[in-house]
């Protein structure tokens, strides 16, 4: 989903200057039980190895309404993966002159409530980016693509690019088992 460049830039400037974030209690906002939202890849090459992640994110943040919102035609492969989550998909009419997100839109997200928004795209996507700051979720977890705060207070650093994109999905996961007080799944973290 293409963002125009000028829109993107004075919105870059704008969320710095009117987000204000605030520190998190990782385990307290896991505890929470209001919804989270994933945002899927906009590549179709990623989209299979990503859903198929779903049900870790869904283990790693039990008892909660996992939401996926996807930007790009899905892959048949996937919908195996996807089928048992509530689905979000923008249409025209949801998005902006400059193909940024409406404020319906992101409130039609939000429903009622949403503490953690996940994007899983590897490359920069603004329209996942303005979707998980507008969301206000308190927690915000993306792969490190250098953008940081105000879109995500968590991110994540998944290795090589140039590794199997299912790879680096499974290391983005192990992050969040260790993070979730999972036992037995926690995976090790190298320093």
């Amino acid at each position: 989903m293409k963002v125009n460049r000028i829109a993107e830039k004075v919105s870059r400037v704008y969320y710095q200057i009117k987000i204000k974030d605030t520190s998190v209690n990782f385990l307290s906002i896991t505890e929470n039980k209001n919804d989270c939202l994933v945002c899927m890849p906009s590549r179709m090459e990623h989209l299979l190895d990503a859903a198929s992640k779903l049900p870790d994110i869904a283990s790693v943040f039990p008892n909660r309404i996992i939401k996926v919102l996807i930007t790009s035609s899905i892959d048949p492969r996937s919908f195996k993966f996807i089928k048992r989550f509530t689905i979000i998909k923008p249409y025209s009419y949801d998005m902006s002159l400059f193909y940024l997100p409406k404020k319906a839109f992101v409130q039609k997200i939000v429903g009622k409530g949403l503490s953690i928004c996940i994007d899983l795209d590897f490359e920069p996507n603004f329209f996942n980016s303005c979707i998980s700051v507008l969301t206000r979720a308190p927690l915000r977890i993306g792969v490190n693509k250098g953008l940081g705060l105000p879109y995500y207070n968590l991110e994540i650093e998944i290795g090589d690019r140039e590794a199997p994109s299912k790879m680096l999905y499974d290391n983005f996961i192990k992050v969040l088992y260790n993070f979730s007080s999972e036992g037995e799944k926690i995976a090790p973290v190298e320093t």
